[in-house]
């Protein structure tokens, strides 16, 4: 039988979080955004070789509802993992579909500051930045509320501002600890949304 992790007195309920596998455009560099990629054969059958961080192989689990995420979280054996939209990628709105350089070229050097900065940073008909942070303050939430560790496959948007939650990043200097994309952050939530990092970049297993 296998016991889950429960948070009492010191023992603190954990959230593991991590991103979707490789896709075609990821490696191309381009903007996925809210466009449905799916994970390239290459990202199958890497996700298909690893399995979740040490304790969270039997977690109650959650997924963005993007096929990417939804793809990896079946392939690390959580085919029944519970969609949520606060767990989908950040909107970038005329920029999904591009790369870096072809936003630069049409839209010019300066297009990034334009949109703003930090929490007020807003693409062309996408998502403001707090938007964002407020969805994923949500999440961690109502994950808080249950008494069982968690897993959580997402995007890299989700992960930047559950780490800036957890830290109070301002987002406008240098990230204050690199994020392993390949590796998950595992946190601590709180029921005010907030949260701590508990591990930072925690290696998935192999099979």
């Amino acid at each position: 039988m296998h016991i889950l992790h429960a948070a009492s007195g010191e023992d603190k309920l954990r959230l593991a979080l991590l991103r979707h596998g490789p896709t075609a455009w990821n490696a191309q560099g381009r903007i996925q955004g809210r466009i449905d990629e799916p994970l390239s054969a290459e990202g199958r059958t890497l996700m298909a070789r690893l399995t979740p961080p040490a304790g969270f192989a039997h977690a109650r689990a959650y997924t963005s509802p993007l096929s990417r995420a939804r793809e990896t979280a079946a392939l690390l054996g959580f085919p029944d993992a519970v969609p949520d939209e606060r767990l989908a990628e950040y909107h970038w709105g005329e920029w999904e579909g591009m790369t870096r350089e072809e936003i630069l070229a049409r839209d010019g050097a300066d297009a990034g500051a334009r949109a703003g900065r930090a929490a007020a940073f807003t693409p062309k008909g996408g998502e403001p930045t707090q938007a964002l942070l407020d969805r994923v303050a949500d999440f961690l939430h109502d994950v808080a509320r249950e008494p069982t560790d968690a897993i959580a496959i997402t995007h890299r948007g989700v992960l930047r501002s559950a780490y800036t939650l957890a830290t109070g990043w301002d987002m406008e200097t240098p990230m204050p600890a690199k994020l392993d994309l390949a590796t998950a952050l595992i946190l601590e939530p709180a029921p005010d949304g907030g949260a701590r990092v508990a591990e930072l970049n925690a290696p998935l297993g192999k099979k």
